[in-house]
C-alpha cells in the first residue's frame, strides 16, 4: 500500500525524524518528499492525489495559501503547521486534518502525522471492504406483494430521494419505486461509479454526459435528465471525476 506524503518548509531536523519514524511503517511504501519553495513544491509531486500533505506556514504564509487555492491536485489530508493560531480561519475552508501551533515538539508533530497515517489506512480499509461487499452485485432487488424485481446497476441513470422511498431511473425512460432510502441505496453502491452529487440525488458517472454550467451546476445524463449538483457536493464530483478544481 503506498502513501504519497509531501512535506513543505519543514526544519531539516523534524526531516531527519521523520524519516526514520515513517521508516517503521513495514505495511506502507511511503513515498516522501520535501520542498523548500513553491516552485519545488510545484514541481516535486507526480501524482494526480496527494495522500498526506503537511504544510510549514512560519516562513511564508501566502506560499502556502497560494497554493492551496491554485493546486489541482486532490489532497486526502492536511496538516498545518503556523507560528501564528489565528491562521486557523484562514485554513479552515481547505477541509485540514490538524493544525498545530509553533512551537510544537517534534514528539507531538509525529504523533499527528501518525494518527494521520492510521486513519488514512482506516478509509483505504473501508473503501475496499465495500468495493469487496459490492464486486460481484450487478443487480438492484426491489421487493413488492407480488415480486423481487432486479434492476441491473448499468442499467441505472440515477436515484431520487422521495421522502422514505427512492425514484430509480432507467436509460430505457422507465422509473421505478424503491422502498429503501437514498442513504441506504449509497451504502450499496461502488463509490467510484455512483456518486452522490445532492441530498437528493446519485448519478451513475458511466451515464454521465456533460456537466452544465449555467444557473447552478447540472448534471447532463444519457436520458437527457438534468440532474442539479448542490455546492456543498461540487468537491465530491470533482474528485470522482478528477477534472481539476478550475472547471469548477
Amino acid at each position: 500500500m503506498k502513501l504519497d506524503i509531501i512535506f513543505f518548509k519543514t526544519e531539516k531536523l523534524l526531516n531527519d525524524e521523520i524519516i526514520n519514524f515513517t521508516n517503521s511503517f513495514s505495511n506502507h511504501t511511503l513515498n516522501l518528499k520535501f520542498a523548500n519553495s513553491l516552485k519545488e513544491l510545484n514541481s516535486v509531486y507526480d501524482v494526480k492525489k496527494i495522500n498526506i500533505l503537511l504544510l510549514d506556514t512560519s516562513t511564508d504564509y501566502l506560499d502556502v495559501i497560494s497554493f492551496l487555492n491554485d493546486t489541482q491536485i486532490i489532497v486526502s489530508k492536511i496538516i498545518i503547521l503556523s507560528k501564528v493560531k489565528e491562521q486557523i480561519f484562514d485554513f479552515l475552508k481547505y477541509n485540514i486534518f490538524n493544525f498545530l501551533v509553533l512551537p510544537s515538539s517534534i514528539s507531538e508533530i509525529l504523533s499527528c502525522l501518525n494518527k494521520c497515517i492510521n486513519k488514512i489506512n482506516d478509509e483505504i480499509n473501508l473503501h475496499e471492504l465495500k468495493i469487496a461487499e459490492t464486486k460481484f452485485q450487478k443487480f438492484i432487488p426491489i421487493n413488492s406483494t407480488k415480486k423481487i424485481e432486479l434492476i441491473r446497476l448499468d442499467e441505472i441513470i440515477c436515484f431520487e430521494a422521495d421522502g422514505r422511498y427512492t425514484l430509480i431511473y432507467l436509460n430505457n425512460g422507465v422509473s421505478k419505486m424503491a422502498s429503501k432510502n437514498l442513504g441506504e441505496f449509497q451504502k450499496l453502491l461502488d463509490p467510484d461509479i455512483f456518486c452522490r452529487i445532492h441530498h437528493k440525488f446519485i448519478i451513475n458517472l458511466n451515464n454521465l454526459v456533460n456537466i452544465i454550467k449555467s444557473d447552478g451546476y447540472y448534471c447532463e445524463m444519457k436520458n437527457n435528465k438534468n440532474v442539479p449538483v448542490s455546492k456543498r457536493k461540487l468537491d465530491d464530483l470533482n474528485a470522482a471525476l478528477n477534472i481539476g478544481k478550475h472547471l469548477f
